[in-house]
């Protein structure tokens, strides 16, 4: 048996195609590559990996030697030279739409610990309120469902609506 390609197969080969031709078909298929993009993506949020690899990056550069150091910055300086700096690219980099989508993305990772419903209020404590950003978190965390200050909350809401609901029934009884 032969593959299309004209390499001989296997007899345990059920695919009809050779190694690299079923590679080259399995890698053209867009749903496998979407369920494998899917399992990366999964896999690298875990905060296990991400602590591995930072830890086994820290160690890599912890070790690293002054001459490989300098390696990497020429590296870097030549990258900045030769591409980085073409008016293409920084044109590309500067568009408002790239702006607008860095913009979305930081927002994404510096206020990860706040819902979107309540970044409107974040927002508006910090710049109409002029409230640092440490005030600002402080005074929504106790809206986020999950937060210590929100369980906090909910305790002190209980205790005062039993407290008012004593004063009532001891002014109702006289």
């Amino acid at each position: 048996m032969q593959c299309g390609c004209g390499k001989t197969l296997g007899k345990q080969n059920r695919s009809g195609k050779c190694v690299s031709c079923f590679n080259a078909w399995l890698n053209a298929d867009p749903e496998v590559l979407a369920r494998r993009r899917a399992a990366q993506i999964e896999f690298f949020a875990r905060p296990e990996v991400k602590a591995k690899l930072r830890d086994r990056l820290v160690g890599i550069v912890a070790n690293m030697g002054e001459a490989e150091r300098e390696r990497r910055r020429e590296h870097g300086r030549r990258q900045h030279r030769d591409h980085l700096s073409r008016p293409d690219v920084v044109a590309r980099t500067l568009s408002p739409e790239t702006r607008a989508r860095a913009g979305k993305s930081r927002s994404e990772t510096v206020l990860a610990w706040c819902p979107p419903e309540l970044r409107a209020s974040y927002y508006q404590l910090v710049r109409s309120q002029k409230l640092s950003a440490a005030e600002a978190r402080a005074l929504l965390e106790p809206e986020i469902p999950g937060t210590a200050a929100h369980a906090r909350r909910q305790v002190e809401n209980r205790l005062i609506a039993g407290r008012i609901r004593d004063e009532n029934q001891k002014a109702q009884a006289y």
